[in-house]
């Protein structure tokens, strides 16, 4: 896959996350995606992917994420980001990280999210693979 189509798949989800849509995000995942979020999650499949998604929703109010770089080379990229906010229980929040990925045949089929696990560990409640949100 060249650099062109990787580069549309990774602005599709970006587009989704920030419009706050679940679902457009998960159109962008193959159906046995493996995903981790350093510090929450490290899972394989768009099911758990969906629960977890779930789970995280709402957990930052007055989300501000920006994305500062994308790295693209073929079927990979890389994109660093910031983000500020709030959480749910009104605690300032202010992360920053880098998203790693993986793109085969149009569809995400690896992502590793990295940022500070510290924050994740003392605002957030733990994701139980297979919960219901």
């Amino acid at each position: 896959m060249g650099n062109e189509e990787t580069r549309r798949v990774i602005d599709d989800l970006y587009e989704a996350y920030l419009a706050g849509d679940p679902a457009g995000m998960l159109a962008t995942f193959s159906e046995d995606i493996a995903f981790r979020f350093l510090g929450q999650v490290d899972e394989q499949g768009i099911d758990e992917a969906r629960r977890f998604f779930d789970h995280s929703a709402g957990l930052l109010v007055d989300l501000d994420f920006r994305i500062e770089r994308k790295v693209i080379d073929g079927d990979h990229a890389a994109v660093t980001w910031t983000e500020t906010a709030r959480t749910a229980a009104g605690a300032p929040w202010s992360n920053h990280g880098v998203d790693v990925f993986e793109v085969r045949e149009g569809k995400i089929v690896s992502l590793h999210e990295n940022n500070d696990v510290r924050l994740v560990h003392e605002h957030f409640e733990k994701y139980e693979p297979g919960s219901k949100a």
